[in-house]
């Protein structure tokens, strides 16, 4: 059922004006990162349509949504259509900030926190994050700068934020907020006609696939003097889809390296965005069978879980990253599936991690190659990581210098990792 509350309630426990009892075609839809509405209609014949006006606020399963748009329609009888924005979508970018300044090396939740102080929304805590499964988005104290803006609102600040990490998605639960590495869980739920899907849509899309790029940085430099002359790089899916080209102007970079590491990104695994495979959208109607008694809380799905696709003998893992739903209607839950548009470029470049992945394996001097081991040489106080998760730092132990568990012979160059000797092309410690 829908309760109704003043325009200025924060707290939805007590207090309530009316429980619209009478509303029909109630939908409520969520998209990450996007917008979250209400609708429904209301009978006019009701002497508790008379208390339903513009910007009240109505709570719909536990979340509170103010009114934004009302109208009357006759279908049969005469109808009052109401069209609401969850608080955050509604208030957030009503709230106006004269000047947000500068703030270098602070963290994305400082940011943030800054720009909502004169509101009402305040912050989850990291131990209520954690019964919930999530975590803020700078948990493992990644920093950003923040250059200061004018005549802005908390909700343009959050967004501006999120595009500076090159991640985050927004948890809010009526007014309290926090910006998380990722909402909903990996439940491992299936998904499948004639169970829980009673239709199905697929679309696989090479329009915008790419396996031959040629990157671009500021007035058109290009990467030849670091990729062996060559001005592009290729994907290994050239093998499968054959030769596309295409482009990519960074112009934010200068360097080559820089460029070619950025361009690298585009067919890394790790890049949900990538552009060497082709473009998959899932959309289909769900029954919700968490709302059946049989099934329960087993079968429930959220905006942001991943959950498992079959379509004939393939099986797609993706997140729902929008869902529409019917709440007086558990057979009726129509879902997007896919991948959220977000750049971690920027934030594994921040924190290092692609820095080491992508870097040149020498000293100084460039004398030391390694190519036959899987993963990075740092030599940065000599470490060798094999996954380039982090970095190590080693102390001298003549005549190795050693590494938790990894050895450098100084004398001859070998190369031990648990007392195993590993091929390596050439080794030189300076």
């Amino acid at each position: 059922m829908l309760r109704l509350f003043e325009h200025d309630s924060v707290s939805f426990e007590t207090g309530q004006t009316a429980t619209l009892n009478d509303s029909v075609n109630v939908q409520v839809s969520y998209e990450i990162n996007g917008n979250r509405t209400l609708k429904f209609d209301y009978p006019m014949s009701d002497e508790k349509a008379a208390l339903i006006k513009e910007n009240m606020i109505v709570v719909c399963e536990g979340q509170a949504y103010r009114i934004m748009k009302l109208n009357r329609s006759f279908k049969g009888e005469c109808f009052l259509n109401a069209q609401c924005c969850h608080v955050y979508n509604a208030d957030a970018p009503k709230i106006h900030i004269q000047n947000l300044p500068d703030m270098i090396g602070c963290t994305p939740t400082e940011i943030i926190k800054r720009a909502f102080s004169s509101s009402p929304f305040t912050f989850f805590t990291d131990s209520e994050l954690e019964q919930r499964g999530m975590v803020r988005v700078d948990y493992d104290g990644f920093k950003i700068d923040f250059f200061s803006e004018d005549k802005t609102n908390p909700y343009d600040v959050m967004t501006a934020v999120i595009k500076n990490c090159g991640k985050g998605e927004v948890f809010a639960d009526n007014y309290k907020i926090a910006l998380v590495e990722r909402i909903g869980k990996d439940n491992g739920l299936r998904l499948r006609l004639g169970k829980n899907m009673s239709n199905l849509s697929v679309e696989r899309d090479i329009t915008n696939l790419v396996t031959r790029l040629y990157p671009y940085g500021s007035n058109d430099a290009h990467i030849g003097s670091v990729n062996g002359g060559k001005q592009y790089i290729e994907s290994a899916n050239a093998d499968v889809y054959g030769i596309r080209e295409g482009f990519a102007d960074y112009s934010d970079y200068v360097s080559p390296e820089k460029i070619l590491n950025r361009a690298r990104w585009e067919f890394d695994s790790e890049n949900a965005d990538r552009i060497d495979v082709p473009d998959i959208n899932i959309s289909g109607d769900i029954i919700d069978l968490s709302r059946l008694a049989e099934y329960g809380d087993f079968e429930k799905l959220s905006i942001g879980d991943t959950v498992i696709v079959a379509d004939g003998d393939e099986l797609i893992r993706e997140r729902i990253i929008k869902i529409k739903r019917y709440p007086m209607e558990p057979r009726q839950t129509e879902v997007s599936i896919g991948r959220i548009k977000k750049d971690l470029f920027f934030y594994l470049d921040q924190m290092g991690t692609l820095s080491k992945r992508y870097r040149k394996i020498s000293t100084g001097s460039g004398k030391v190659r390694a190519m036959s081991i899987a993963g990075n040489v740092n030599v940065e106080g000599i470490g060798i990581n094999s996954n380039g998760d982090r970095e190590f730092s080693g102390a001298v132990d003549a005549p190795y210098l050693t590494v938790a568990g990894i050895k450098i012979n100084e004398q001859n160059g070998e190369l031990y990792i648990n007392g195993k000797k590993i091929l390596v092309e050439e080794v030189v410690v300076e």
